[in-house]
């Protein structure tokens, strides 16, 4: 019998503190907000580092493949190049006839026709929030040298703690809240998220000219073909190209007819790609591993499996002292009489990727007669071993080459996407690089700051670039990064404000701490007095 599942978020007011004085970081909290911004600091460089070189390491497997000789499993020549096919072949085909079916045998779920099937887990869990009201304030720091400096700061401030109970896709730890008896998170999670991949993935390839449309209205029973299976890890990272939609199961599998509202939008609503499958298919699942263990049951509402947390004697009787000793026993409120779930409910859904025509690109593993086994082809000995395996699998027709210029154009956007955060995170260091060069860049113009910055994002990509990519790829793009970088570093330095903080290193240093929201005498300088203005115009360098 299905239970039913509520889905309104509750929210909950939490307590307000009122902090007087200034809002610096001290004691551990001071440590850990030092330590979290010299990581923040140093990782970025680290990540372009291991984006390069699996940029690098996918190009060289990708070039690799599209130089060797790739056998054709349908199409004009197929008949004449299959019979050299062998093992450690690289085979590309298309097919139209897939026969494969990904199951979750903990739910006892199985669905033909999806090469992925993906389990979505959702939890019901509290949600921290804290908003801070500050004012501004202004108070006089000392340097080592007696000077002095005025700065401004966050004093005063309001601190408020609110909660909202909802469907979330992870687990939040409720150990730090402010009050964790009240907004108590179980960290229960019986059936995490996860995807599946056929393990019997068959297909077939026509041999002779392929007419994708004709095959799929035919199938062509008697024309001559190969049949090959696919490998599991052919289809670990998923079918490119073929979105995944939601698996609902409904009676005799039969859509619901669309709602009136969706009607009168559907010009602004986009159609909801849902794949409805019978109910008759769920009748493993009441004695499956999650319904007997865990109490999961299908509720529908989108295609969801729902478990209800159960909490011990034991748990709630150390919950309600929790309470107790926050101050919360007997806060009641208005969000607690609403329906709601409860948090450490957990529920998930479906999705599936389930293609009609798929084109495969990999090596053959074995063959016998007219039937084949197809496996990734790993480049051994040129880096991470992910990054050097080419195991294709695309939704649609497409050839040999299109696959392969498609994978290079994924890996170059996942490194693109990581130089963007190198250009955004160059804002600061580039600060810091011209403190440790006795440049104050945060008083220059803006023209100088974006000088600075891409003048430190350049020299960083090119030396790179440089340390990994070899000479004879990608060198005139390298050489120009470095020799624009070198410009914009030069022209940055002979241009920013001189600094007046004295010892370059500890001038970085007080500056990371400030940034951390160090109390001032953790970052005493070494001077505050201001270094003199350059002359500029006819009379510079003249004696009054």
């Amino acid at each position: 019998m299905a239970r039913s599942m509520n889905t309104m978020p509750t929210a909950r007011k939490g307590r307000t503190y009122y902090k007087p004085g200034a809002n610096d970081q001290r004691g551990l909290s001071g440590f850990c907000s030092v330590f979290m911004m010299i990581v923040l600091l140093v990782a970025p460089p680290l990540l372009l580092i291991g984006s390069e070189r699996g940029r690098h390491t996918r190009y060289l497997a990708l070039s690799d493949a599209f130089d060797s000789d790739i056998i054709e499993l349908n199409g004009e020549s197929a008949k004449k190049d299959t019979a050299n096919i062998e093992s450690g072949s690289l085979v590309h085909g298309t097919s139209t006839f897939i026969d494969t079916a990904s199951s979750d045998d903990a739910m006892g779920v199985q669905l033909p026709g999806a090469l992925t099937l993906k389990r979505n887990a959702e939890y019901c869990q509290w949600q921290e929030f804290v908003s801070n009201r500050c004012e501004k304030c202004t108070r006089v720091v000392k340097a080592k040298d007696g000077s002095t400096k005025e700065e401004s700061y966050s004093c005063n401030c309001v601190k408020e703690y609110n909660y909202v109970k909802a469907w979330r896709s992870h687990r939040i730890n409720s150990l730090m809240f402010d009050q964790p008896g009240a907004h108590h998170n179980p960290q229960r999670d019986p059936m995490p998220s996860r995807t599946f991949v056929g393990d019997e993935t068959k297909l077939i390839f026509p041999e002779g000219t392929v007419d994708i449309v004709d095959d799929m209205a035919h199938h062509h029973p008697n024309k001559g073909r190969l049949e090959a299976k696919l490998d599991s890890t052919m289809l670990s990272n998923g079918v490119r190209g073929q979105p995944y939609r939601r698996v609902e199961f409904v009676p005799n599998g039969t859509a619901p007819p669309p709602s009136f509202f969706s009607n009168l939008f559907s010009w602004f609503v986009p159609t909801r790609r849902t794949r409805y499958e019978p109910l008759q298919m769920l009748r493993r699942t009441p004695h499956s591993h999650a319904a007997v263990n865990e109490n999961f049951v299908y509720v529908g509402q989108g295609g969801y499996f729902f478990s209800p947390y159960e909490a011990s004697r034991s748990g709630k009787l150390f919950n309600l002292f929790t309470q107790y000793l926050e101050g919360s026993l007997f806060d009641w409120q208005f969000g607690d009489i609403l329906p709601s779930c409860t948090a450490g409910d957990v529920r998930f859904s479906y999705e599936v990727q389930d293609p009609t025509v798929v084109s495969v690109l990999g090596q053959v593993d074995k063959r016998n007669a007219n039937h084949l086994t197809i496996i990734p082809r790993t480049l051994n000995g040129i880096g991470d071993r992910k990054a050097a395996t080419i195991g294709l699998v695309h939704a649609g027709a497409h050839s040999a080459e299109g696959m392969l210029i498609a994978e290079d154009q994924d890996s170059k956007n996942q490194a693109q996407i990581v130089r963007l955060l190198i250009l955004l995170w160059s804002i600061p260091a580039s600060r810091l690089a011209g403190l440790s060069l006795g440049r104050e860049m945060s008083d220059s113009s803006a023209v100088v700051q974006t000088e600075g910055v891409l003048g430190l994002f350049l020299t960083l990509l090119s030396a790179t670039w440089l340390a990994i990519w070899n000479e004879s790829t990608g060198s005139r793009e390298t050489a120009m990064a470095f020799v624009m970088g070198a410009t914009f570093t030069y022209l940055a330095l002979k241009s920013a404000s001189k600094s007046s903080r004295g010892g370059r290193a500890n001038a970085v240093w007080c500056r990371v701490l400030r940034w951390a929201n160090a109390p001032p005498e953790w970052r005493v300088e070494d001077s505050h007095i201001p270094a003199p203005i350059p002359k500029v115009g006819p009379s510079a360098g003249k004696q009054s």
